[in-house]
């Protein structure tokens, strides 16, 4: 299981001290030159999910730390390779970012051996966010929660299925973890990203899905889709209803991801640096930490160094995962 700690005051006190008391030797490395003109973050999924949400969110006062645009360029399709591979093969100048993500960066290596990026390929820049996780439905489903709906569906093989972002994608993998681990029957029905799911998931024609909450709000709130259970430590107050899934006894199944920027392999330290500094700016901001608060997503802020060693433990946590899942002929 991925877990993340919750954000507590010393955190983002944490994030105070490093966006306002970087050492004199940290601001005499960054590059007085860079940047001199707008540069792009690609996103490499749709429009409307969380982690464009998240991009878009930093967009505006990451370019006003840096003094220029942070302009977002959607390049989405086979579950984030395509614009992530595209950004490792991008000059090593600074003007071209990805934000990476759990799914797209440390998954999607470990799953597909022939891509042509590794993630050595990426360099860590700054950790922006961890996002927490929640199983959603159909309103016309009974279930009430999760364990709910894992009776009824070992009661009814084949009836139900279950919705993902693409095949090998965070939400793919915990829906076939919860079928293997129970002995349920139930069709994989991937899409291009979550946000198109969620269309099939309010009319019934799938049944379930894991999502990031940031993603999955909107829609709960709504009232599109049910939520059955959330990853986080307590219930949250925007769902009251919705139980955790420790409170189910099903905290296994608690996958978590994180959303973060990189940048080409080779990129020089001291833009790097600048980026996440000015990064860190951003999210010591009140009212993009509400922002994130709202939509439970946890500011870390964490530069190079820090993220790349959360990289590198959750990509021997991820590889033991996907090799513990059973294959699937979708």
């Amino acid at each position: 299981m991925i877990r993340r700690l919750p954000l507590h005051g010393s955190a983002i006190a944490g994030l105070l001290f490093l966006a306002c008391a970087l050492t004199p030797a940290a601001h005499a490395a960054e590059s007085p030159d860079w940047p001199s003109r707008p540069v792009t973050l690609v996103v490499p999924f749709p429009p409307g999910g969380g982690n464009d949400a998240v991009a878009r969110q930093i967009a505006g006062p990451v370019g006003q730390a840096l003094g220029q645009p942070l302009v977002i360029e959607n390049r989405p399709g086979a579950g984030g390779t395509i614009g992530s591979a595209a950004v490792a093969r991008a000059r090593p100048d600074g003007y071209t970012l990805l934000l990476c993500s759990t799914s797209s960066l440390v998954m999607a290596t470990a799953l597909y051996p022939g891509l042509p990026y590794r993630v050595e390929d990426l360099a860590p820049v700054v950790h922006i966010a961890d996002t927490p996780t929640i199983w959603v439905a159909d309103p016309a489903v009974s279930a009430n929660n999760l364990q709910e709906f894992i009776a009824a569906a070992k009661q009814a093989p084949g009836k139900y299925g279950y919705a993902s972002g693409g095949k090998n994608t965070m939400p793919h993998l915990a829906g076939q973890t919860v079928s293997a681990r129970n002995g349920l029957d139930m069709l994989h029905v991937p899409y291009r990203g979550s946000t198109p799911a969620y269309a099939d998931l309010a009319t019934g024609r799938v049944n379930v899905m894991m999502d990031s909450i940031i993603s999955a709000l909107p829609f709960i709130e709504s009232g599109r889709v049910k939520g059955l259970a959330v990853s986080t430590d307590q219930r949250l107050p925007q769902m009251p209803s919705v139980p955790t899934l420790a409170e189910q006894g099903l905290d296994d199944l608690g996958f978590e991801g994180w959303v973060g920027i990189c940048a080409p392999r080779d990129t020089p330290p001291e833009i790097s640096a600048k980026v996440a500094r000015s990064a860190q700016l951003a999210l010591a901001q009140l009212a993009l930490r509400e922002t994130f608060a709202r939509q439970i997503a946890e500011p870390v802020g964490d530069g190079p160094a820090a993220f790349a060693q959360t990289i590198q433990r959750d990509v021997i946590a991820w590889r033991q995962i996907i090799a513990a899942s059973p294959n699937e002929p979708d």
